[in-house]
């Protein structure tokens, strides 16, 4: 759920001979992070704002990709300064980041020790209190996110999230359903999410509206039309179900996946002539498991005596 965390550049300018921290930073900012480094080792030699130094070459060293060697830099910044909030949240982004969350809530705390606040670090704290099951410290932290930016989607589903795991969907639900009230931000994940924590309350009409509304803002996404037409069917309405299948294909969008779908339906309804026509659209989308659907369409045909008909189903897989 941490996808990025926030590189803090320090530039502090002062009167030297050879300002190697100030060309460090010019560096730093010009993208020439391999550059900047024996710029920065050069500062830190020289005793020109040795902490700020560190926790600069750590954030350089990220961005080659060198966080083994950006952790010494960042925990060499905090010795040399123990009040020095930022390298402790830049440590709790290095350990989630590689998985190592119990190390990252310990990174963080300090951080919040310290007196550091923002959203990033609220939601990095939470996110790992989930990763590690601690349902309530992830909900407190999630919480106080939401406090200071409602329109962060990632905070909501978290705490939705924490209902789930430990089995309140209802709670999960109402979550989820109080975002779409205060956030801006509605996403079709956001519909979609939702949609599956009613039908784990076998609330099907709920589900298959909320799944509505989030194919009506994402009505491209043909693995959610898919879904809906499965929810269509449970609900004993497969019209529906061919209905959304077809404006999928109308699309564009997913035609193996789609033409395959519609094509099951058909058969289950026993309308052979529409179930081969979009198995053969499957087959030629590429899906062949399509040949098993018109060599089946072929033995129903044959079991209720049409021969002719089922040698031409047969026909088309030699």
């Amino acid at each position: 759920m941490l996808k990025y965390f926030f590189l803090i550049l320090f530039i502090i300018s002062f009167a030297h001979a050879e300002n190697f921290f100030k060309k460090a930073n010019e560096l730093y900012d010009a993208g020439r992070y391999a550059e900047a480094v024996p710029v920065y080792r050069a500062a830190i030699r020289n005793n020109q704002f040795e902490p700020y130094a560190w926790f600069n070459l750590g954030n350089t060293l990220v961005h080659l990709k060198q966080n083994h060697v950006a952790i010494v830099a960042y925990k060499r910044a905090t010795e040399l300064m123990p009040t020095f909030a930022k390298p402790w949240v830049l440590l709790g982004d290095i350990s989630y980041l590689h998985g190592d969350y119990g190390q990252a809530v310990v990174y963080y705390n300090r951080a919040l020790e310290l007196g550091e606040k923002s959203e990033h670090l609220n939601y990095a704290v939470a996110s790992s209190y989930l990763n590690l099951r601690a349902f309530v410290q992830a909900e407190k932290y999630f919480e106080q996110t939401l406090n200071d930016n409602p329109d962060k989607l990632e905070a909501w589903f978290g705490l939705a999230e924490c209902a789930r795991q430990i089995g309140d969907y209802s709670l999960a639900a109402e979550i989820l359903q109080s975002a779409l009230q205060k956030t801006v931000n509605v996403s079709p994940d956001l519909y979609y999410t939702l949609s599956h924590y009613y039908l784990q309350q076998d609330s099907l009409k709920a589900a298959i509206r909320s799944m509505e509304n989030g194919l009506y803002l994402d009505s491209k996404n043909f693995n959610a039309r898919r879904y809906l037409a499965t929810l269509y069917e449970k609900a004993n309405s497969p019209w529906m179900a061919i209905w959304t299948l077809e404006q999928g294909i109308a699309a564009g969008n997913g035609l193996r996946e789609l033409e395959m779908d519609l094509a099951e339906i058909y058969f289950k309804q026993k309308r052979y002539n529409d179930a081969l026509r979009h198995y053969q659209r499957a087959l030629r989308a590429g899906n062949s498991a399509a040949r098993i659907g018109i060599e089946n369409i072929g033995n129903a045909l044959h079991n209720q005596g049409d021969s002719l008909q089922a040698e031409n189903a047969y026909r088309m897989l030699r």
